[in-house]
């Protein structure tokens, strides 16, 4: 069994990889370790890239794009490292970064994840370690309360932004940018949970995590620069991949809600999200912003998906209770939420 499994999910992140995988090469600080890179069928000429100019690192390819949970999960498998790392292709390791968190993990028994600092392309801090989200803190980012009084540890606590985050620290959960974990883990948690496609993945992981009796700490010990946005499907500004990663992050979303705080509070959050959109485009409308075209563009968007959704609601409930009550099976259930990278939505 080797120390550590490094393990990158990649889905046409050719562009990103060039940076990533050269400063993880050798950054393993001196453990023993193996590089597992998980493709959801890249068709950027990645893979070929990857076995050609890093033959040491494994290269698993899934065929399809599988979302980040199970793409992850399927790297599990076949890993064999006592401690694992979730690492985004758009990172780059500087220094001794994965050594110190593995050292800050081997030190503290209780705890069963852990991630360090991250940085932004310039150098500034990223915010990597956070609040578990509730209605409240959705409340006070929508309002902008969030952002205008950081330094209040009420309306800054979904990010701890009052916190200058150089100092360790229990938190509830860690960026899966970069994110490491101990084997046991797996054994009495299980793998990422793969009805997160794509967000709130870590979230769902590092909750259970500490459901279990672990703790989740951040190191400010190892820097990892996050190009934040730059990977796919994150980086894709047209407005038809704008629509599929806002449906996989609302559903995301809903899921989470769902498991962890009922239907009721997941209807909530998301008539929140509806009335801030809503509230937002009418300021756009008869004062205008200053907001980006694209905040505007999403904002329209998320009407737009929450409107089909409704829509298909009645469709959903006959099909429901034809199934219940006439036992009709001739074809496939109708779904609520449907995931566009699988399905035409």
């Amino acid at each position: 069994m080797v120390d550590l499994s490094v393990i990158v999910v990649n889905y046409n992140n050719f562009r990103v990889l060039r940076d990533c995988l050269p400063a993880l090469a050798g950054a393993t600080g001196g453990a023993s370790a193996e590089v597992i890179i998980s493709d959801n069928g890249s068709t950027d000429g990645s893979t070929a890239w990857i076995r050609e100019e890093f033959p040491q690192f494994l290269v698993l390819e899934n065929g399809a794009n599988l979302g980040f949970a199970e793409a992850n999960n399927r790297a599990f498998e076949i890993a064999q490292g006592r401690f694992l790392l979730l690492l985004n292709p758009d990172t780059i390791v500087r220094g001794d970064a994965i050594g110190a968190v593995m050292r800050f993990l081997e030190q503290r028994p209780r705890v069963g994840a852990a991630g360090c600092k991250l940085l932004n392309g310039d150098g500034s801090r990223q915010i990597s370690a956070r609040s578990f989200p509730t209605l409240t803190i959705f409340a006070l980012g929508l309002t902008g309360l969030a952002w205008r009084r950081p330094h209040s540890r009420h309306c800054g606590r979904f990010e701890l932004s009052y916190w200058d985050g150089e100092t360790e620290r229990s938190v509830d959960w860690v960026s899966g940018a970069a994110l490491m974990f101990r084997r046991e883990i797996l054994n009495g948690v299980g793998g990422l949970d793969p009805a997160f496609f794509l967000t709130y993945d870590e979230i769902d992981f590092c909750r259970r995590i500490r459901d279990a009796g672990y703790e989740v700490w951040y190191t400010p010990e190892g820097q990892i620069i996050h190009l934040d946005r730059q990977s796919e499907p994150q980086a894709n500004p047209r407005p038809e991949a704008r629509i599929k990663y806002l449906t996989v992050e609302r559903n995301s979303r809903v899921r989470y809600f769902v498991k962890h705080h009922g239907r009721v509070y997941a209807l909530c959050v998301e008539l929140l999200y509806v009335v801030f959109a809503a509230a937002f485009l009418l300021k756009v409308i008869v004062v205008g912003t200053k907001q980006p075209p694209v905040a505007v563009m999403e904002k329209r968007l998320l009407l737009r998906l929450n409107w089909k959704t409704l829509c298909r609601l009645p469709r959903v409930c006959w099909d429901r209770l034809r199934r219940s009550v006439f036992k009709d099976t001739a074809d496939q259930p109708m779904r609520l939420f449907v995931n566009p990278y699988l399905a035409n939505d």
